[in-house]
């Protein structure tokens, strides 16, 4: 019998109000309790590889401009992108390197990049300043397995490791190929967070919405609906495995996708590698942990807003970021390898794009769902098990919105 995982994670099963997607006063208790003072991701070690290289990210709900460096040393810091003098950017490009210095391009006043302040142009004329005591805001920040992660508040007292907890050892680890070179798709919709969230945060949807695309790859004959293989559930975290279809292949009609993977031990549309490339990835204990021989992708869900997804032939990311009530920025990450080949650069090539067709049919039907529920025609959801980690996200926000500390709301996801 098919396990319940609605049980195991120990949730109720009644209809979820729907009033969080669209309520402006839950966004408040969502910037004010969830990003404000959570462990939010900011990218990989390999974003800043080298010291002087520098990313620039958003966090755009609370109105935060994050500069990451990493400084002499080889300790990866970072700062509120905001000059001392004036308040302006100090920083205005996405990345890049500097060797020793930031300079504010509004007056030229200059930061190292261990946060500094080094000089003050035309200093006579000020009064006085302590240099020691104008340099950029830091921020807490910290690694986790090559993932960078940072803590806007400036008084919390929980470290990644402690608020990973037993996601952080059950994922611990796991061997990233080609951390270090990935593609980025990033659009800006009209929807509320967490519809994106939900969007790939369940396979309930796939064989109906991505019936043209990879539908028949995560459902077949035995298993037409694709039900989940897996879940396990780690405080405010949680990770699903996803069903695949083995006997899955192209059909005569789809004659590119035929010609990028024929000869390749590869992993059908959700590959960017080779098989034996990638066999490290697939070895680990967390990667399909119920080693299902039906079973094609995680789904990690690292709260509030960071999905790190793993399949037999890589790995990918979702970034999901809140602007408004009804407005969201989503970053999706391919790490893919270099090609070696014409071969190989026609293999990764259809990868990306078909995954990209896939992700743009969720992209566009988040802003219809926006729509549908904006209009209070229904009040609440009506979830089934496959749905399980929207109806936990839910339950999980309900307790860190109306909990005083971080310590108190993670007690409560215990």
């Amino acid at each position: 019998m098919r396990a319940n995982f609605t049980d195991a994670a120990g949730l109720g099963k009644g209809p979820v109000s729907m009033e969080p997607y669209r309520s402006a006063a839950y966004f408040e208790m969502e910037r004010d309790k969830v990003f404000a003072r959570t462990w939010l991701i900011m990218g990989r070690t390999e974003d800043v590889a080298n010291v002087g290289d520098f990313i620039v990210k958003e966090v755009e709900i609370c109105g935060a401009s994050i500069l990451i460096t990493r400084a002499a040393g080889n300790e990866i810091r970072a700062f509120h992108n905001v000059c001392s003098h004036r308040g302006n950017q100090v920083v205005w490009e996405e990345k890049g390197s500097r060797k020793t210095m930031f300079r504010c391009p509004y007056h030229n006043w200059t930061y190292g990049n261990d946060g500094r302040l080094l000089a003050i142009s035309d200093e006579k004329m000020f009064f006085g300043v302590d240099k020691s005591k104008c340099g950029l805001e830091p921020i807490q920040c910290d690694v986790w397995d090559g993932w960078i992660f940072i803590n806007l508040n400036s008084d919390n007292k929980v470290g990644l490791h402690a608020y990973l907890g037993e996601m952080g050892i059950f994922l611990s680890d796991i061997p990233y190929p080609n951390a270090g070179r990935s593609i980025k798709i990033q659009a800006y919709l009209k929807c509320n967070w967490k519809f994106l969230i939900d969007a790939f945060s369940e396979s309930y949807h796939i064989p109906v919405l991505h019936s043209k695309t990879i539908g028949p790859s995560f459902s077949g004959l035995n298993d037409p609906a694709g039900h989940l293989q897996n879940a396990e559930f780690f405080g405010p975290h949680h990770s699903i495995s996803l069903f695949g279809n083995p006997d899955y292949a192209p059909t005569e009609a789809q004659l590119v996708e035929r010609l990028a993977y024929k000869g390749m031990a590869s992993e059908s549309v959700l590959a960017a590698n080779q098989s034996d490339e990638t066999e490290a990835l697939r070895a680990h204990k967390s990667v399909n942990p119920a080693k299902s021989a039906t079973w094609s992708m995680d789904i990690n869900e690292i709260f509030p807003n960071f999905h790190l997804d793993v399949a037999g032939g890589g790995f990918w990311t979702h970034e999901i970021w809140p602007i408004a009530p009804d407005y969201s920025r989503y970053e999706m990450r391919f790490f893919v390898p270099k090609p070696e080949s014409v071969r190989s650069a026609f293999h990764q090539e259809h990868y990306i794009a078909r995954l990209a067709d896939v992700v743009l049919e969720d992209l566009a039907n988040v802003e219809r769902t926006q729509k549908g529920v904006a209009s209070r025609a229904k009040n609440f959801m009506i979830l089934q098990d496959n749905e399980v980690l929207i109806r936990r996200m839910m339950d999980t926000l309900d307790k860190f919105v109306v909990s005083d500390t971080l310590e108190k709301a993670l007690e409560g996801c215990a």
